[in-house]
């Protein structure tokens, strides 16, 4: 009984190894949504305004394109910044709590999933997180009612997930973060209290074929602005790789453990059956090397013989994973910090508990040969 429950714990080792493989593997799918998206900074942010100039002015773009003129025009993006510590209220219910403001000026599908609420030129509407949403009214069925803002009173478009507590809404060309409040004549009024907000992301749709640095480029010299990339596609290949170590490395185990079985084998059959096992494993782990790992264009040098290239291609990378890490973070950054430490976290330890099972069952065996061969003495 004693040696069966050694055998218990090993397996269970090796099952709390895998548990925390899933946990990594789903923080990695938590990322993949995004891998379509390109993720700038602005280091000298814009203020609403300004921003509605630069939509405005590739919307004029489009046009002329449609008139049949060559012009570059930048994928579907949205520029954004947040405010926190702002007083939400509902005034029916005599409700007010404090969140986190998001300022849009695009499309919020790019921000939030499955979102298309509020559009670039509803002024009124807004969307509140769950959170934000059950505090001020106790409630999730909350479309259509309103909130107020620093003066100014929005129309619940939409609920999305989250426990950040966030409203977002898009910003008005004439205003500084408000929305103007309509009068009973559908006329424009101002609200009496104005906020200085700054929009410093911008969250661009990628085009396929189209690499990162090259909407960087386009970005700035189309608006002038100059905007840094936050490498997610840098966190999201880290965190795959931590992903990968756990299947990888059982396909190992599995592999060494076939190459021991077939040295043993004096007969012919029993030899090809084992190679054919190990080719199969070989083919296993090169299909899960293929399936998950691509790499972009960015890190393959155009001539092979540019040994500089990876020098400062590190370098790049580097800065980039420091900018990521000192840059004013915002709730909509939470999920993505969260589940890349989920990856690394999770696939570490998951990969190192895999090889204590390995060792302990190992060391299991191996006694128990001893035990026979001690009997047969």
């Amino acid at each position: 009984m004693k040696k069966y429950g050694k055998y218990l714990i090993t397996a269970g080792i090796a099952g709390m190894a895998l548990c925390l493989f899933y946990l990594s593997a789903a923080a990695w799918g938590g990322m993949i949504w995004s891998k379509d998206q390109v993720m700038l900074y602005l280091e000298q942010p814009v203020s609403s305004m300004e921003a509605e100039d630069v939509s405005k002015k590739n919307q004029e773009f489009l046009q002329q394109i449609k008139r049949g003129k060559e012009v570059q025009v930048l994928p579907e993006f949205c520029i954004w910044g947040q405010k926190e510590h702002v007083k939400l209220t509902n005034e029916n219910l005599s409700r007010t709590i404090l969140a986190n403001a998001i300022f849009l000026c695009g499309s919020p599908e790019l921000l939030f999933a499955d979102c298309w609420v509020p559009v670039r030129e509803d002024l009124q509407g807004c969307v509140l997180d769950e959170e934000a949403a059950f505090e001020l009214f106790g409630s999730l069925e909350v479309v259509g009612k309103k909130v107020s803002f620093e003066g100014d009173t929005y129309i619940i478009r939409d609920i999305i997930s989250g426990k950040g507590k966030i409203i977002a809404f898009q910003v008005g060309a004439r205003r500084t973060g408000n929305a103007d409040t309509m009068s009973n004549n559908g006329q424009r009024q101002p609200s009496g209290q104005e906020t200085e907000c700054v929009l410093s992301r911008i969250t661009m749709r990628k085009p396929e074929g189209q690499s990162t640095s090259e909407l960087q480029a386009a970005w700035m010299n189309q608006f002038g602005l100059s905007a840094t990339i936050l490498d997610m596609e840098l966190l999201r290949g880290i965190g795959g790789g931590c992903v990968l170590l756990v299947p990888v490395t059982i396909c190992v185990f599995f592999w060494v453990s076939l190459f021991f079985q077939y040295r043993k084998q004096d007969k012919l059959p029993g030899n090809a059956v084992f190679v054919i096992l190990g080719l199969c494993l070989a083919i296993l782990i090169c299909f899960l090397l293929e399936r998950w790992i691509r790499i972009p264009e960015d890190y393959i040098p155009t001539q092979w013989s540019e040994f500089s290239f990876w020098t400062d291609l590190w370098d790049r990378k580097i800065k980039m994973l420091k900018l990521l890490l000192q840059i004013p973070k915002t709730s909509l950054d939470h999920g993505w910090i969260s589940n890349f430490f989920q990856m690394l976290g999770c696939g570490f330890f998951a990969e190192f508990i895999l090889i204590i099972a390995f060792l302990a069952f190992n060391k299991l065996k191996y006694s128990r040969r001893y035990d026979k061969m001690s009997e047969r003495l």
